[in-house]
């Protein structure tokens, strides 16, 4: 059962890498304005929905969240831990993964950045905002728990 759970959160990271390389392409058409078929000169100019720096950071956070999957992943293999908490370690770090994509998409079109439920000294609050705090919220929370289970466990002998 340990591995079947070691297996979902390494599939997670796995697809949460291939978002981060399609997010990639987003971040170099918002930057040159339109869909590039580099190295084939052809530009098909497009106003892109997004800025360069959410683009970036659905990129690289959604990489590194990737990276984080997969390494929990292999760290839910070294230590023993029951069914239970090996169940918790998988989805908390799996709810965390995608709540942060959220975070990182939404945070783009919300004028507070997401970073509160309501407005706050960046702005406004709105659905975007909502949409890109409360799943990431739920995964900070989650993945918090996740980290503890880890920390406690004793490795494998």
């Amino acid at each position: 059962m340990l591995q079947t759970y070691s297996n979902r959160m390494i599939k997670n990271g796995l697809a949460g890498m291939l978002v981060a390389l399609l997010g990639g392409f987003m971040l170099v058409f918002v930057m040159v304005g339109g869909i590039s078929l580099s190295p084939v000169p052809v530009l098909i100019e497009a106003d892109l929905p997004g800025t360069v720096a959410g683009w970036r950071a659905v990129h690289i956070g959604m990489m590194m969240n990737g990276l984080m999957a997969i390494l929990l992943g292999a760290c839910l293999r070294w230590f023993a831990v029951g069914a239970t908490a090996a169940a918790w370690v998988s989805w908390g770090t799996i709810v965390a993964v995608w709540g942060n994509f959220c975070f990182y998409l939404f945070a783009m079109f919300a004028p507070n950045r997401g970073v509160t439920l309501l407005g706050n000294r960046l702005g406004e609050g709105n659905l975007a905002g909502a949409l890109a705090f409360a799943p990431a919220l739920v995964g900070a929370v989650t993945l918090m728990i996740a980290v503890v289970i880890l920390l406690r466990a004793r490795p494998v002998n």
